[in-house]
């Protein structure tokens, strides 16, 4: 069994029912990956304008119910800084990779090219 903390593009993949990304959530729901996100990721999530439509928003609370959230504490905020600071990052993408730091495992995202910089993590996109 792996562990994975997920990014934020991949979970809007899986929303949007890009194969690849759902075949990966799957895998989370199946107890194969221990997933986790930053809480960080699931306001990032709210915020989207279909989180407006009850049936939309029903489904991203299913989602969400599959991984373990992981509190943007003092350690992930200082982290957070530092990596933003460090490696200028926006703030959301360092606080997401400090996530990962913190509960020391990787980030799938398909954005790696955002985190490339942040050589404290390891990032790998997933598909």
């Amino acid at each position: 069994m792996s562990e994975a903390v997920f990014d934020t593009s991949v979970l809007i993949d899986h929303l949007r029912n890009v194969g690849k990304a759902t075949e990966l959530i799957e895998r989370v729901r199946d107890g194969l990956i221990i997933g986790y996100v930053s809480t960080l990721t699931e306001a990032e999530l709210f915020a989207g304008k279909d989180s407006g439509d009850d049936k939309k928003r029903a489904l991203l609370i299913e989602l969400l119910d599959l991984f373990n959230k992981i509190e943007v504490d003092e350690g992930v905020a200082r982290v957070g800084g530092e990596f933003r600071r460090k490696y200028g990052v926006s703030l959301s993408d360092a606080i997401i990779a400090a996530t990962a730091f913190m509960v020391r495992c990787g980030l799938l995202t398909q954005n790696a090219r955002d985190f490339r910089r942040i050589r404290e993590i390891k990032t790998e996109q997933p598909y």
